[in-house]
């Protein structure tokens, strides 16, 4: 690519922006900038993404859906173990014949409904991470 002349510069409102690094952070620069041919093009482009609200949007959604997961995942194994105690429960009062109707209704329904109530909430909160990401 050509060397644009001074003179040229000046007629095209370019500015000259002179920034002072320390080493460390000129080595970071070095590292970060290899694929560019010098900083400026890599400049603008860092500059370019940071500015980018909706870029930044999602990668705020994303770690809020991935702070979600981790969240949760320890709540329904939790519900999952629960859930497996309560069905283990009835399969065994069912073999010795006293599962009745009252422990269906009084301590295994509502155990479920609780457990479904739950995931649910799980789903929504989920769905709405999720509309984030999409929808900008």
């Amino acid at each position: 690519m050509e060397k644009m002349r001074r003179e040229d510069k000046a007629k095209y409102n370019y500015k000259r922006i002179e920034i002072y690094l320390s080493p460390k952070d000129a080595a970071l620069f070095e590292k970060k900038a290899i694929l560019y041919k010098n900083w400026g093009p890599f400049i603008r482009d860092a500059v370019k993404q940071f500015n980018d609200i909706g870029t930044l949007r999602r990668i705020d959604a994303l770690n809020e859906m991935t702070a979600l997961y981790k969240k949760y995942q320890q709540e329904l194994s939790w519900i999952g173990g629960n859930l497996n105690q309560a069905v283990k429960r009835a399969n065994e009062l069912a073999i010795i014949g006293k599962l009745d109707q009252f422990y269906y209704a009084n301590l295994l329904y509502p155990r479920i409904m609780e457990i479904q109530e739950l995931i649910c909430e799980i789903k929504d909160e989920q769905q709405q991470i999720v509309k984030k990401i999409i929808h900008r």
